[in-house]
């Protein structure tokens, strides 16, 4: 499993497009996956919808949500926290090694379109759609 780099409490390289901020320093304790790239997913794959499945915070945090369960994961374990806005996917971990898994399902379907197109059809069918 990857491991993170942290400078300054976030790592925006390890997992890009996403990013991790750890803020288990802080009051909450918990680890960040977040996703805000809309210039890079324009530029990667030419649209920020597919199949009509619109890709803004939500719609990303389906497809990450979308990575876990066909991985055989949970969809929302204990120590996971969706908390996405129309313009940023946010999702909190109080598991460090849970945020970690969560983040390299989530780079590897984000880098892939046909990996995209598929976590669609799982997102639709577990009722992760916005």
């Amino acid at each position: 499993m990857k491991k993170a780099n942290f400078s300054n409490h976030h790592d925006n390289e390890t997992f890009a497009p996403f990013e991790l901020v750890d803020c288990r320093h802080e009051e909450w304790s918990d680890v960040r996956l977040s996703f805000s790239g809309w210039d890079w997913l324009q530029e990667t794959h030419g649209t920020d919808e597919i199949q009509d499945y619109y890709l803004n915070g939500y719609g990303v945090q389906g497809l990450v949500i979308a990575a876990r369960v066909k991985a055989g994961l949970e969809k929302y374990p204990d120590g996971m926290e969706p908390n996405s806005e129309g313009d940023t996917c946010y999702i909190h971990f109080s598991n460090f090694e849970m945020a970690l898994e969560t983040a390299a399902l989530a780079q590897e379907m984000i880098l892939d379109y046909d990996k995209l197109v598929d976590m669609v059809v799982v997102a639709r069918e577990n009722d992760l759609e916005d």
